[in-house]
C-alpha cells in the first residue's frame, strides 16, 4: 500500500502547492482569503477550519462537476463556502448553514471581501430543519454538490437529506471521515486526540457512517486521505 507519512514539512509543502483557489480569485480577494485563515486561528475551535489544500481540492471538484447549486452543512467562518462558491458560475448558488451566529458574522464579512457574497446564501439555524426547507423550496434533485461538515452524530441523517436534494451525478463530500486516524482501530491502539479513546461517540458515529455509505448502492464511494479525510460520494 502506498501512503506518504504525514509530517509538518509535508503539510507546509501541500499548502504551498495548493494554488487553484487563489488563482480563481482576484489578487485582493486572495489576500482576504489568507487573512480569513489567520483571523480564524484566534477563534475557539479554529481546528474546524478546512486546510488550504482542502479548499483548493474542493474548488477543483466543484469546477470539474460543473456545479451550479451547492449546499454546505457547517459554515464556521466561511472558508469552505468561499472555496466552493468561487467555482460556481456568476448566477450560481451556495447555501451555507450554521447555528453559530458569531462565526457566521465573520463569514459574511469575508464573503464580501472575497467577491463571493452574490453567490452565497447564509442560513442560521438547525441543519436538519434548513435542509428540509431547501427540499420544500427547491425540490428533490435540484442541487449539484453537498458538503457535510457539521455535527458528527447525525451524519447519516444529513446524508439521506443531501441525497434527496442532489441530482443524479451530484457529489457529496463528507469531512473529517478519518477523524485524525481514530477510525481505524476500536481498541485505542492508534491515537485519538478528539476523545479519550477510540470508542468516543463521534468516532463511533463516523466509523458507522463510513461503513454504511460504502455499501449503499445509491452512491459510488471513495475515501480520500486529504486533510482529515473526505468521503466522496457520487449519487447514481
Amino acid at each position: 500500500m502506498k501512503l506518504v507519512p504525514a509530517t509538518e514539512s509535508l503539510a507546509l509543502y501541500l499548502a504551498n502547492h495548493a494554488t487553484a483557489l487563489d488563482q480563481a480569485l482576484l489578487p485582493g480577494e486572495a489576500i482576504a482569503l489568507e487573512e480569513l485563515r489567520h483571523e480564524t486561528l484566534t477563534f475557539t475551535g479554529s481546528e474546524m477550519q478546512i486546510s488550504k489544500e482542502q479548499g483548493s481540492f474542493m474548488y477543483l471538484l466543484a469546477k470539474l462537476t460543473g456545479a451550479r447549486k451547492a449546499v454546505e452543512l457547517g459554515c464556521f467562518t466561511g472558508y469552505s463556502a468561499i472555496a466552493v462558491a468561487a467555482a460556481l458560475p456568476s448566477n450560481g448558488l451556495m447555501v451555507t448553514i450554521d447555528k453559530d451566529q458569531d462565526a457566521m458574522a465573520v463569514a459574511r464579512r469575508y464573503f464580501v471581501r472575497t467577491g463571493q457574497s452574490n453567490k452565497i446564501s447564509p442560513r442560521l439555524g438547525n441543519v436538519t430543519d434548513e435542509l428540509e426547507k431547501l427540499l420544500a423550496e427547491h425540490g428533490s434533485g435540484s442541487f449539484d454538490l453537498a458538503f457535510i461538515d457539521a455535527d458528527k452524530i447525525p451524519m447519516l441523517e444529513y446524508f439521506e437529506l443531501c441525497l434527496k436534494l442532489l441530482r443524479s451525478g451530484g457529489l457529496i463530500l463528507a469531512d473529517n471521515t478519518l477523524w485524525n486516524g481514530a477510525v481505524v482501530n476500536a481498541h485505542g491502539e492508534s491515537p485519538a486526540p478528539y476523545g479519550n479513546n477510540n470508542q468516543d461517540k463521534n468516532t463511533v458515529a463516523i466509523r458507522h457512517f463510513n461503513d454504511t455509505v460504502v455499501t449503499d448502492r445509491r452512491v459510488e464511494a471513495t475515501l480520500v486521505n486529504v486533510a482529515d479525510g473526505i468521503m466522496m460520494l457520487r449519487k447514481l
